[in-house]
């Protein structure tokens, strides 16, 4: 084939566009610093500066309220409720909320800056409570010294009633605590950072993985691992069915895996392209059969669980006056038969879940 007509194949078809989502919505005007979006998905959240937390309602299509937990820290009041005493480190300068995750029931959001956490009741925007739950110039356990003085904040989860928050630190502890009860489990199965976790929704198991290239099912109420999950490489993502069928990890080395927890094997290996996939978000559909992943490339892609194979991949869009030209995509959601996105641009995006000619 002469070169001038293999340049006009390759103009005409190798770089056409990747199909558009069928609907898009800019949630922020500025770049999103985190975002989630309920399992039920008709509930958006993006945290934005100058907006502050937005929750939005995908029914009417209009913001329900803004949160504003990253305007100034919290008073003494709030810090003291349910018992906990405040750690006195707290920064002058307030951190932006770069991290918001709703319960899977969608009734509560979870959000955290660098070091304090605060829930919040997604019918009104109530306030329940705040906590302090990491440092910048704290100290190590006298019997782990070895453990980082840096204490932030890496991931967050709330169960459905709202009374079990989980807490992933930069020094490999994760902190779970019952906010009624003032119950608090320090778990110390990771030998480092904490990268990713997911509980599931009465709160009684944690799934989490860290740099310490494995991921771990474990016990809320006693500590006790349940089943471990090994990685070639640093676990970057977890996430797990809310039925506690299977489990997705993936890790630095783009080997990305759904197991079955019941018999702590995998199902099957998404089939990736190495160096080229790395994924900040996951979701699975209620039956288990798909699953959707979101890439810090605007990358989102469809993938059909029993196979490994993709379905689809698209790539987000980028909010118009939006300085990067790439995004990070935050959170997943399956509703009213459509996949829902929402990223780092500010934007909430739909999809058709039909397969597309890729």
């Amino acid at each position: 084939m002469p070169r001038l007509l293999l340049l006009c194949v390759v103009l005409l078809f190798g770089c056409s566009p990747r199909p558009q989502s069928v609907a898009s919505w800019p949630l922020v005007g500025d770049g999103a610093y985190a975002g989630d979006i309920s399992e039920q998905g008709d509930l958006v959240t993006v945290s934005g500066d100058p907006e502050g937390v937005v929750v939005w309602d995908l029914n009417t299509q209009k913001p329900r309220y803004h949160l504003q937990m990253n305007v100034a820290p919290p008073d003494e009041k709030a810090l003291t409720r349910d018992g906990y005493k405040p750690d006195t480190r707290v920064p002058n300068t307030p951190l932006p909320v770069t991290l918001a995750r709703f319960s899977p029931n969608g009734q509560y959001l979870v959000t955290a800056d660098q070091i304090r956490v605060a829930l919040w009741r997604t019918k009104d925007g109530e306030n329940l409570g705040f906590w302090q739950a990491g440092s910048f110039d704290g100290k190590p356990p006298q019997s782990q010294p070895y453990r980082s003085p840096v204490q932030t904040i890496r991931d967050i989860a709330v169960s459905d009633g709202g009374n079990f928050i989980a807490i992933a630190r930069s020094d490999g502890v994760i902190v779970h605590f019952n906010r009624i009860t003032g119950r608090r489990l320090e778990f110390l199965g990771h030998s480092e950072k904490i990268n990713s976790i997911a509980m599931s929704p009465n709160g009684l198991y944690v799934l989490s993985g860290g740099n310490d290239h494995q991921a771990l099912l474990w016990n809320s109420q006693s500590g006790q691992v349940m089943r471990r999950f090994p990685a070639k490489n640093r676990v970057v993502l977890v996430t797990m069915t809310d039925d506690g069928r299977y489990a997705f990890v993936d890790d630095a080395a783009n080997q990305a895996a759904i197991w079955d927890i019941q018999s702590g094997k995998i199902k099957t290996r998404l089939a990736t392209k190495k160096k080229q996939e790395l994924f900040t978000s996951a979701r699975f559909t209620n039956d288990g059969k798909e699953l959707a992943t979101g890439g810090p490339a605007r990358q989102l892609l469809l993938w059909d669980t029993n196979t490994g194979q993709r379905i689809w991949h698209h790539e987000v869009g980028i909010a118009k006056g939006y300085g990067p030209r790439s995004a990070v995509v935050y959170g997943l959601g399956f509703a009213k038969g459509r996949l829902y996105s929402v990223s780092s641009a500010g934007l909430l995006e739909a999809w058709s879940l039909e397969k597309s000619n890729e």
